[in-house]
């Protein structure tokens, strides 16, 4: 080729850059620690209130014994058992997950959802409260 067929070649490449959008980097996000922040201070403080409902069914249905319990107590007490344990386990693997997200704006509601996945134990041992007295 000759030079003028190169030139032709490397104006057509410029021709073709400028030609298309220019992309704009990703903003990152300063607050994506936020989610598991919150996601933490709220898991504290309702710690407490979990393990007082968690401690006083277990207290309140220890006449009828594992082998004598009504399904009405039954399920709701394994249910219990089982987001209270979930507690330890759950809870800190979503906020490590959350935080393992791409820090960039376009992450913010998936990091917000799986950081709220924390505190589904929490909600399962309050909804077996209230299925135990309902039920039970």
């Amino acid at each position: 080729m000759t030079t003028k067929q190169w030139d032709a070649v490397y104006a057509r490449a410029q021709w073709a850059a400028q030609r298309r959008a220019p992309r704009r980097p990703e903003e990152r996000d300063a607050q994506a620690w936020t989610p598991s922040l919150a996601v933490g201070a709220v898991a504290l403080a309702g710690f407490g209130l979990v393990q007082l409902v968690y401690g006083f069914s277990a207290m309140a249905t220890d006449s009828c014994g594992p082998d004598h319990c009504p399904p009405g107590v039954a399920w709701p007490l394994t249910a219990m058992s089982l987001g209270y344990f979930g507690i330890f386990v759950l809870t800190p693997l979503a906020m490590l997950a959350a935080l393992a997200l791409p820090w960039r704006i376009r992450w913010r509601r998936a990091r917000i959802v799986v950081a709220s996945v924390g505190l589904l134990p929490h909600l399962t041992v309050i909804l077996s409260l209230v299925a135990l007295l309902a039920f039970g």
